[in-house]
């Protein structure tokens, strides 16, 4: 782990026994009987990377590849609660629409008429609608109209002053817990082995987003078993919203960092990973780094500056509303069980050793959420 940062872009799994025992991903069908789905949003990426940034939470961000995700918008006036028609990105899969983080609104109180307004034009589609990786907010607005929430996943949040602190020299002794000891001890790694971590935005050169590109794409090969993710890794995707930094050793680019920003004063690590041949505790010492500068911003600015992991997977699936528990319980050693064969948990393991928060997020449905709405999920998401 200390070698590759399995990052919000992508999760590995080396898991036989998952590809033997729990076979979701391989369903032998086609999109034979996926309803024609007529577009709702004449937004370009350029409108929908701007509204992102400006009203967007970490899930928001994947809807820029427009090659896994639709754009829905609102009909102008339909939502009076937001001050311009409201924008969902979602993912479909045979009669299934995923719908993908929160919608885009200037107003919470326009979430649940944007939910209802969402559920229609779906429905309207012969599509069955499931919510994913929601906040709070929307969670309530779901619960009112009636849909089934569930908890089993949350987002990483970590809080640049309190890792700055942490990893101090002053700290040294306290740290209280393995995983800050462990973090401490990668980053020194980092250190004696002579990487350096330096800002790239607005810098590039072809040549850097040559190296970059081939290191990704070493990265990928490195890689084994299913990839379970919401965003592929492409580097420059948005690039006028985001902000690079690179790792060297011996003048050779060996890491990258991207943060894109999520709402205001806020941002989230859209990639992070180290590619083959980086020394050990690369991704650590990118992740610091970043954290380092957003920590002096935002005393520059006098706020603070949470900075996302974005979503993990949790152990388990928990009730929350309109749901009783005994429902679930199947539900869950399922959902366990392939978090744990794809490897899910192994990126909870790395962000640990921030220290991050772990705010709930919660999947919302009305129509039963089954062995076989999984396998949808995870075939929209395998990539």
């Amino acid at each position: 782990m200390a070698r590759s940062h399995s990052d919000d872009s992508s999760v590995s799994s080396s898991s036989e026994q998952f590809e033997q025992e729990v076979d979701y991903f391989d369903d032998n069908d086609e999109e034979t009987c996926a309803p024609v789905i007529k577009e709702h949003s004449s937004l370009d990426k350029t409108q929908v990377a701007t509204l992102v940034a400006k009203y967007g939470n970490s899930s928001a961000t994947a809807w820029l590849e427009f090659e896994r995700y639709r754009i829905w918008q609102a009909e102008p006036g339909q939502v009076p609660e937001s001050s311009f028609p409201p924008v969902q990105g979602y993912m479909t899969r045979k009669k299934w629409v995923f719908a993908w983080g929160n919608p885009l609104v200037s107003d919470v109180k326009a979430l649940g008429p944007t939910a209802n307004a969402f559920v229609s034009w779906a429905r309207s589609q012969g599509l069955v609608p499931v919510w994913c990786c929601i906040d709070a907010n929307l969670e309530k607005a779901m619960a009112k109209l009636g849909w089934s929430t569930v908890d089993c996943i949350y987002e990483d949040v970590l809080h640049p002053a309190h890792v700055m602190q942490m990893t101090s020299d002053s700290n040294k002794g306290k740290e209280g817990q393995h995983a800050v000891k462990d973090l401490k001890k990668n980053l020194r790694r980092a250190e004696k082995a002579g990487v350096v971590v330096s800002e790239a935005t607005g810098k590039w050169t072809e040549q850097m987003r040559k190296d970059v590109n081939d290191g990704i794409e070493r990265w990928k090969k490195n890689r084994a078993g299913p990839q379970i993710a919401s965003t592929t890794f492409v580097a420059f995707t948005d690039e006028p919203h985001r902000r690079y930094w690179l790792a060297y050793h011996q003048d050779k680019i060996v890491g990258i960092l991207i943060l894109t920003p999520t709402g205001q004063f806020s941002y989230l690590i859209k990639n992070c990973a180290s590619f083959p041949d980086a020394p050990r505790g690369t991704s650590e010492a990118l992740i610091h780094r970043g954290l380092e500068i957003m920590h002096k911003e935002g005393q520059a600015a006098s706020h603070s500056i949470p900075v996302s992991f974005g979503i993990t997977a949790s152990d388990g699936v928990k009730p929350v509303s309109n749901l009783s528990g005994w429902k679930i319980m199947s539900l869950s050693k399922v959902y366990h069980s392939v978090s744990m064969g794809a490897g899910l948990f192994r990126r909870a393991d790395f962000r640990s050793k921030f220290d991050s928060d772990h705010q709930p997020a919660y999947v919302a449905y009305t129509d039963g959420f089954g062995v076989d709405t999984i396998r949808a999920l995870l075939k929209v998401l395998k990539k």
